[in-house]
């Protein structure tokens, strides 16, 4: 019964273990005012939402069948040996548990498919909305320090069945069986999820959005905010057009009338040095959900004052770990002789800053 147990915790451990074949997905936005400044700023914060079963449109999520693992367990029964009836109650008690996650996952549904006329018409407020593309191996490597899973929807004309044979090999069939299965009539989405163990907010790596689509009817107004909200950074953006004479859908390249310069999360500006930009590099950082602890190590270009790193820590906690509790920050700058201390720290415990310069290393 513990090795039962232990597999089926094992199962849900391996979410971090997928290797990911890269590919683009893609997440369509509703386009109401309200809405969309929801949405602008979850960007703008670098985080996803991560919905509850309940809160999905499927009223079917997570039907799975499990009256053949029930019966093909009780016909190995005399594996279990002594006390049988007790054995096969708490092995179905695990197998239960295990199916209950499904109160506690969180779910990040997406497409394969930015082109396609229904998607735009159910879940972009009929082309008023825009959608959103991801490099998929980049966005689930934000999530190495956590236990997620990634993979395509499976539809089927009947719910999924778990079987002995499930529970035997390490290929987690039962969280895809349990999270990956949808009737048939839903297959033009073409969906691609991720599971986190939780739903809620997820904070990302900031690379992993490469483009922006805009819908056919989105506001002229909305274009221009997020043109401007989101300047600076490495992202496309380009418009949907209609094909003539068709059904179909092309997407055309729009440049950002703010200009094309990539300096998010790299620069600190003038107007806060009151000097010239400083250039600085992420050259690692890591969120640990365990203990809700955000570890961060920046290179500086030189040497900054102590306003300027508190600028810098502010940003880097409200647009990378704002969901931390605690958040660790390292600077490093290019010309130190010892790059094994930290010249300067600035760690967040709830909410207040406390920052340490080293100059003994200069």
């Amino acid at each position: 019964m513990e090795l039962f147990e232990c597999f089926l915790r094992e199962e849900f451990c391996m979410f971090g273990r997928i290797n990911q074949v890269q590919m683009l997905v893609y997440k369509y936005r509703g386009g109401s005012n309200d809405d969309f400044k929801r949405d602008l700023g979850s960007i703008e914060r670098n985080y996803f939402w991560s919905s509850s079963i309940d809160q999905l449109n499927d009223p079917w999520e997570t039907i799975i069948k499990s009256e053949k693992f029930i019966k093909q367990s009780k016909s190995i029964s005399w594996l279990l040996g002594k006390n049988l009836d007790q054995k096969l109650h708490n092995v179905h008690e695990a197998l239960e548990n295990f199916l209950s996650l499904n109160k506690r996952i969180g779910i990040y549904s997406l497409s394969k498919n930015y082109l396609d006329e229904l998607l735009w018409a159910h879940y972009a407020n009929s082309h008023k909305g825009f959608c959103i593309e991801y490099d998929l191996d980049t966005l689930i490597q934000t999530f190495k320090t956590e236990k997620v899973f990634s993979f395509p929807v499976i539809y089927n004309k009947l719910p999924p069945e778990i079987s002995i044979a499930d529970i035997n090999n390490r290929k987690n069939n039962l969280i895809h069986k349990l999270s990956g299965f949808k009737s048939k009539r839903w297959e033009y989405e073409e969906e691609h999820r991720i599971i986190t163990d939780y739903s809620g907010k997820q904070c990302y790596n900031y690379q992993a959005l490469k483009s922006i689509y805009f819908g056919l009817r989105m506001p002229e107004a909305h274009k221009l905010e997020m043109f401007s909200t989101l300047y600076g950074r490495d992202i496309k953006f380009y418009q949907i057009e209609h094909l003539t004479k068709s059904y179909k859908f092309k997407a055309v390249r729009v440049l950002n009338p703010f200009g094309e310069n990539v300096d998010y999360l790299k620069i600190i500006p003038a107007s806060i040095t009151h000097s010239k930009n400083i250039s600085f590099e992420i050259t690692e950082q890591n969120f640990y959900k365990i203990n809700s602890k955000g570890v961060i190590s920046i290179m500086l270009e030189s040497i900054i004052h102590k306003p300027e790193i508190e600028w810098l820590a502010n940003k880097i906690y409200d647009e990378i770990f704002h969901t931390a509790e605690k958040v660790f920050i390292f600077y490093y700058f290019k010309e130190q002789k010892d790059k094994g201390i930290a010249w300067a720290t600035s760690h967040f415990s709830d909410g207040k800053c406390e920052i340490s310069i080293n100059d003994f290393i200069l």
